[in-house]
């Protein structure tokens, strides 16, 4: 039996396959989900999993079962995909968030659907499949226990087509429980740890010396991160990972992040309005906050990816400027600018649905700098505007190699060297607007 893995690229639905593939060169890494779906598939089962954004679709390959993995952006292109191959006969089983989040219209385009995390529901379905039974649902009876969940099948990956080809999960959920996140209506906002000495003892496996940890917050519980970066300087890995801001303002969690070989960490700081208005504080002294919050981690030696959301219903036409003045002030090495995508089956969907703010209905469009919905205190093309003007200049030539040099002053010249690299790709990667990122 054969069983073929797609996961497809985001854009494309506006970007040719193979443009993007090439844009996407020397930028990206793996996700886990399906290699964690082919190692919840019983051995005797031959496995393909293919990553769209660095591999074509084997059209000469004959599988018994297809499986796609469904993002908003990606759900109208991977509705043609299943279309395609059970025209041909081959089942399809679609799945992932999109999917789980709204299961009645995926289920228009599959012969099943899997809604929630893989790992209570593949198991069963394939042993429903071998028996000729395969139901039109299936739904994970609760949330995964990541301790017995299997390590992924790294086996498959087609390792040179990423720059950090070597992933792990630590951790899933992250507190704060963000209207606009698609990953907390999906699972909740409940943090689950995985046993730190599980988690390094993987990572002592992986090849190479890097690794960057999937974690939707590695700081979510903060006696676990001080945990793993403590038994992670037993791996000599260098890593990378995703947090909140908040640990820019942990002294002791920074320090052991940094001796434990952190080299960068992508830091969601959201929109720059919500803590003045959360905390009642002068616009100046609250930007000014997120500002320190870079230039603390950058002295641990750790690089910083800032990325910001805009449009939020407290934001107004100054927060482009303000939020790029953060950025110059603190000295952010790599930035994600991104217009806010009220993805389907999320809460602010919901919400501006009910409000009638949804202006698109194309989930292809969903992605920034696109926008899908009515600001409140802007229009739809200032937002957009926005967004792109704070990506023009942020990825200006000019600010490109600067922030290359200041970078080598502040982290070492391969850090630099590694800067001006990735800020170049960026740079021709924004200027086909894909938004893909």
């Amino acid at each position: 039996m054969r069983v073929l893995l797609i996961d497809p690229v985001t854009t494309a639905r506006s970007i040719p396959v193979e443009e993007r593939r090439r844009l996407r060169q020397g930028i990206g890494y793996p996700g886990l989900g399906l290699l964690t779906v082919a190692a919840l598939t019983p051995a005797d089962i031959e496995v393909r999993v293919i990553d769209e954004s660095v591999e074509t679709i084997p059209w000469d390959w004959d599988p018994d079962l297809v499986g796609v993995s469904v993002q908003a952006p990606t759900a109208p292109y991977a509705y043609e995909l299943a279309r395609t191959y059970r025209e041909a006969g081959v089942p399809v089983v679609l799945g992932g968030i999109h999917a789980s989040l709204n299961p009645d219209e995926a289920a228009e385009h599959a012969d099943a659907i899997v809604v929630g995390e893989a790992e209570g529901a593949w198991p069963r379905l394939i042993d429903d499949f071998r028996r000729h039974a395969m139901a039109p649902r299936y739904r994970a009876s609760g949330l995964a226990d990541l301790d017995r969940s299997p390590e992924p099948r790294r086996d498959l990956l087609r390792v040179g087509d990423y720059r950090i080809p070597w992933v792990v999960q630590g951790s899933k959920g992250c507190p704060f429980g963000c209207e606009f996140c698609s990953l907390h209506a999906y699972v909740g906002h409940q943090t689950r740890l995985r046993r730190v000495d599980r988690v390094v003892d993987e990572i002592r496996r992986m090849p190479g010396d890097a690794v960057l940890f999937a974690d939707d917050n590695l700081y979510a519980d903060r006696a676990w991160a001080l945990d793993l970066f403590r038994a992670m300087r037993t791996a000599g890995k260098r890593w990378i990972a995703e947090t909140t801001w908040h640990i820019a303002e942990d002294e002791a969690a920074l320090d052991e992040a940094c001796a434990s070989g952190c080299v960068g960490l992508f830091v969601g700081i959201d929109s720059i309005n919500r803590q003045q208005e959360m905390r009642k504080v002068p616009r100046q002294r609250a930007d000014e906050r997120y500002a320190a919050a870079i230039r603390a981690i950058q002295r641990r030696g750790i690089a910083v990816v800032a990325a910001f959301v805009f449009g939020l219903d407290g934001d107004r036409p100054d927060v482009f400027e303000r939020s790029f003045a953060v950025i110059k002030e603190g000295g952010a090495n790599l930035v994600n600018f991104s217009a806010l995508v009220p993805y389907p089956g999320t809460p602010v969907f919901r919400r501006l649905r009910r409000e009638g703010r949804i202006t698109e209905w194309d989930w292809a469009k969903y992605i920034s700098p696109n926008v899908c919905f009515q600001p409140k205190h802007m229009s739809a093309d200032e937002l957009a505007a926005g967004t792109r003007w704070c990506q023009q200049q942020f990825y200006s030539l000019g600010n490109v190699v600067k922030g290359a040099v200041q970078a080598g002053y502040r982290l070492g010249w391969a850090m630099g060297i590694l800067s001006l690299k990735l800020n170049l790709a960026q740079r021709r990667n924004w200027g086909k607007g894909s938004g893909d990122h």
